[in-house]
């Protein structure tokens, strides 16, 4: 029985109205977010439209500071100081135009709408990077001179290297607050022509901060190395490609120089054969692991102090030989050769030899390394190509400390020399030692496989003679790697002895040397696997004979010392196989690379990676 009571008519019309009031309430409020929805929009469009506009006038305004700011380090360099004051002051002009745009309401509301926000996000960074250099660059402009701190007359000037300092170091930290900025920028939804944009302004940027961030604290050391408080001693080393060396060759010609209070000056002139050579023991103690790679002849003539690879080896060694001779101290080595001199000769121009040449970029490797032995020295044991290269080495002195018109490529020189490995520093200074690190400069192997993987693969010279002017060499490298095993190495080198039959007769005997048939070329190939990496296997084809002479750990690496002949006109292909260390994959090793002893000629080298990130 139902307990519920009849509904009358009243009721159900009065129920009627009840549910017909409720339906037309919830339309007015449906239209009403509808219309506010429909507002929303339209005025997300007009913010949309009058942000992409001031977005077109950012671009604008950047674009004419382009060509501003690529002209601007020709004439800073140039030491068109007033012409780049107004270029900063213009670029600057641009930047404040471009950032201005971008500080109203309307550029942050729009920032706040789905893809659009991130790109306008990304173009107010860009902008506001480029206003905060150029507002670094309208200061530092007016007062920024690269000549000031060039020597002149064999000095350089302290108080100008200060103001240097200061400057590169407040850039050093405008570019590197622009650098994280861009960074921190989200780039998920960007534009492609947003996105490009950005990544160029994103990779100059790095790059310059990454040098001035080198260059800084390199200028806060250089006023203590050009002897500001004591005088500074300098031995400079000058190796001869024509004789290799695994560090470069045969350090015949040696010079003292000393800075004081930032003066520059050639002290003490010194030449390999005036050592007491041919020892019956190394003239200092060997490290073991150097001895049995080497034998003790590293340690007993002078021209074999610089077989390793290892530079702070080398420097140990000259310093035994340097007291022996009762020569001046010093504190610090820079070494270099006849190649990298020949790129410096870019910066300085020709220079005249009391000989009578004219030492130049072009002439300076087949003169020093091969054409004097033709010129000088047949029957005089060598006298007279000392006081050549004595001469020759004042002369280039003189020309490097009288100063450059262009310090950019005296510094892109320097950085050539040392990637090739043609230039290396020791420094007693540990300030000083802890700039060059562990890279190419210091002439050290890094001790791990971390930031970068190394293999080397060196030649020492046994001929005894400077035949290696004639000589080529080329390295195919293989890494094969995976994901859970030891990498794999390889290297296939090739050493080239490009004498003919008819050059041989006639080459000098400071080129051929006693000990082998004129044209021969002897030499012992040292290879080092990576840190960890044992070496499997070596093989030799093509030369005319071939000896196992060494091997064994060295340097935190294993190594092989292998002897090869080559006659003239043949190609001896030497191939040594290396396993890295068990347990270790291939993604825990670096980005790898090869070093090998700088030649008279580029040596090729070949990376392939198989399965390698």
């Amino acid at each position: 029985m139902s307990s519920s009571l009849p509904t009358t008519r009243a009721q159900r019309r009065a129920q009627l109205r009840h549910d017909s009031s409720n339906r037309s309430a919830r339309r007015r409020v449906a239209w009403i977010v509808v219309g506010v929805l429909v507002f929303v929009l339209a005025a997300v469009a007009v913010i949309a439209g009058v942000a992409v506009s001031k977005a077109l006038i950012v671009r604008d305004s950047l674009s004419g500071a382009i060509p501003i700011a690529s002209a601007l380090p020709s004439k800073i360099v140039a030491g068109d100081t007033e012409s780049a004051t107004a270029d900063a002051d213009a670029l600057k002009e641009f930047a404040a135009d471009a950032v201005s745009e971008t500080r109203d309401g309307v550029w942050g509301i729009a920032e706040w709408i789905p893809v659009l926000g991130q790109n306008l996000a990304a173009i107010r960074a860009a902008a506001e990077g480029v206003d905060d250099l150029a507002t670094f660059g309208v200061s530092a402009v007016p007062t920024l001179n690269l000549a000031a701190f060039q020597p002149v007359d064999g000095a350089v000037d302290l108080a100008a290297v200060h103001s240097l300092e200061e400057i590169v170091s407040r850039g050093a930290a405008a570019f590197t607050s622009v650098n994280e900025r861009l960074d921190a920028t989200d780039r998920s939804f960007l534009l492609p022509e947003v996105d490009e944009a950005l990544g160029t302004l994103d990779e100059a940027v790095s790059g310059v901060d990454e040098t001035l961030g080198a260059l800084a604290p390199l200028l806060q050391v250089l006023p203590s190395a050009l002897g500001e408080d004591a005088p500074r001693t300098y031995l400079l080393m000058f190796q001869g490609n024509s004789e290799l060396r695994a560090s470069g060759g045969n350090p015949a010609a040696l010079a003292l120089v000393t800075a004081t209070a930032g003066r520059i000056q050639l002290t003490t002139q010194a030449t390999s054969v005036q050592f007491d050579n041919a020892r019956p023991e190394s003239i200092s103690a060997l490290d073991p692991e150097t001895e049995n790679l080497y034998s003790d002849i590293i340690g007993r003539w002078i021209p074999n102090m610089t077989a390793t690879p290892d530079f702070p080896t080398t420097v140990e060694i000259m310093r035994a030989w340097w007291a022996d001779e009762g020569l001046p101290p010093f504190d610090d080595v820079i070494s270099t050769d006849p190649v990298a001199l020949s790129y410096l000769l870019k910066t300085t121009g020709p220079i005249p030899l009391d000989t009578g040449e004219i030492l130049t970029s072009e002439n300076a490797v087949p003169l020093l390394l091969n054409e004097v032995y033709f010129k000088y020295g047949e029957g005089t044991g060598g006298a007279e190509q000392d006081l050549f290269f004595a001469a020759a080495a004042a002369k280039i002195f003189t020309a490097l400390t009288s100063g450059t018109s262009d310090p950019l490529t005296f510094l892109d020189v320097l950085r050539q020399s040392t990637e090739e490995g043609r230039m290396k520093l020791w420094s007693s200074d540990p300030a000083i030692q802890n700039l060059i690190g562990d890279g190419r400069l210091s002439g050290t192997l890094p001790p791990t496989n971390d930031v970068r993987t190394i293999a080397g693969v060196y030649f020492n010279d046994t001929t005894g003679a400077k035949t290696d002017y004639y000589a080529d060499a080329s390295i195919t490298s293989t890494a094969q790697c995976s994901a859970s095993g030891e990498p794999t190495f390889s290297q296939v080198i090739t050493f080239a002895n490009n004498i003919t039959s008819e050059q041989a007769t006639d080459l000098p005997y400071f080129i051929t040397g006693p000990h082998y048939r004129a044209g021969d070329i002897a030499t012992d190939v040292v290879v080092y696997g990576p840190v960890g990496a044992t070496i499997e296997s070596w093989n030799v084809e093509g030369a005319a004979s071939y000896t196992l002479m060494a091997e064994g750990p060295h340097l935190g690496r294993n190594a092989v010392r292998i002897s090869v002949l080559t006659p003239p006109q043949t190609v001896a292909t030497i191939t040594v196989t290396m396993k890295g260390a068990g347990g270790v994959s291939g993604s825990e090793y670096g980005p790898y690379e090869v070093w090998t002893t700088p030649m008279v000629r580029e040596t090729p080298i070949t990376i392939e990676k198989l399965g390698c990130g």
